[in-house]
């Protein structure tokens, strides 16, 4: 019952925050139509992406060191729609990635890569390095998730995990190169939309359980989802340098204080990625990419216990993209 009231008390909180946003996501409430008209004059948009393939392959023949044939690959695509007005700038942006590798001889499929990003981003448009923003996060897969070799039992599918983050703060701009997003109030819903996952406690929900009552046992089926309040800051760093050489990174850190368990309210969840992109030609790039995650309530098999544990994963391709991008000034598509 504890836990019940204080997520009922943290889905509130996101529920106001929710209504807080959504009162301030139409600048056009509360204004004159004068106003209105003088500010539909600046409105400003623009739509661009990129679609982008990586391939690898290896072939193996009678080698006396040992290996196996495969290929690999992995697509993308992201996009970035930019909504200015006077008075607010909206940003919502999209990213969908997916790599599986096959081996021929042994009739395996193994996915490398899955990836389903979306965010929404509203800023305050004063035209000052501090800016009052609003940002809202969605992350989830694709497909089913196994620990290889093992490829029977998912160990997750669509939706389970779903992270939502509803944050509320200020960002600082630093020459349009590092962005710093800080919010006291950040709200994070985790879905787990699978009840055997559930079941299981996985991904820090709650977990199902017997219980017992005068002899008689029922079964209490796992909770689908975690509702946690905490302090959430967004680094962000691009850069492009003269010799077709761009380096990006991104730090995710959320720390959950609302947590039930007093001991885990110091505890600060990790998402971390860097990338590195050598532009050979128009089309044609390497990229280097490093992802870390660390967080406490996903947890691994390790020497016969649960633990939460650094999670690594690095890439490196050459990758072939597609680049587009429409505004409403020229309406032109490039490539």
């Amino acid at each position: 019952m504890p836990v019940f009231k204080a997520n009922l008390k943290i889905i509130n909180v996101l529920a106001a925050g929710i209504l807080f946003v959504f009162l301030f996501i139409n600048p056009n409430r509360g204004l004159s139509q004068d106003t209105i008209a003088s500010e539909n004059k600046v409105n400003w948009h623009k739509f661009e992406g990129a679609l982008g393939f990586t391939v690898n392959q290896l072939a193996i023949t009678y080698w006396a060191a040992g290996g196996e044939s495969n290929m690999s690959g992995k697509a993308s695509a992201n996009f970035k729609y930019t909504y200015n007005r006077s008075l607010f700038n909206y940003v919502t942006t999209g990213l969908f990635m997916y790599g599986a590798q096959s081996f021929p001889k042994s009739k395996r499929f193994e996915k490398t890569e899955d990836r389903l990003e979306l965010a929404m981003t509203m800023t305050h448009n004063n035209k000052k390095n501090l800016t009052f923003t609003a940002l809202t996060m969605l992350k989830t897969q694709f497909t089913n998730g196994y620990s290889y070799p093992n490829d029977s039992i998912p160990i997750s599918k669509f939706f389970a995990p779903a992270y939502l983050t509803i944050s509320i703060g200020y960002t600082y701009n630093i020459h349009d190169i590092v962005s710093i997003f800080m919010s006291p109030a950040a709200g994070k819903l985790t879905f787990v939309n699978d009840q055997t996952l559930a079941d299981k406690g996985s991904f820090g929900v709650e977990a199902g359980y017997w219980n017992i009552v005068e002899g008689d046992s029922t079964w209490i089926p796992g909770k689908r989802f975690l509702a946690e309040l905490g302090f959430n800051i967004l680094i962000k760093y691009k850069q492009e340098f003269k010799n077709n050489v761009s380096i990006f990174s991104s730090l995710n850190l959320y720390n959950n204080y609302m947590d039930v368990n007093r001991a885990n309210r110091w505890n600060i969840d990790v998402d971390w990625e860097t990338g590195i992109k050598f532009t050979v030609s128009k089309s044609i790039s390497t990229i280097i990419n490093v992802h870390m995650i660390y967080d406490d309530n996903v947890k691994f098999t390790i020497d016969d216990q649960q633990k939460p544990i650094l999670q690594f994963k690095e890439s490196l391709g050459i990758t072939f993209l597609y680049k587009f991008a429409v505004d409403n000034k020229d309406k032109k598509i490039s490539n």
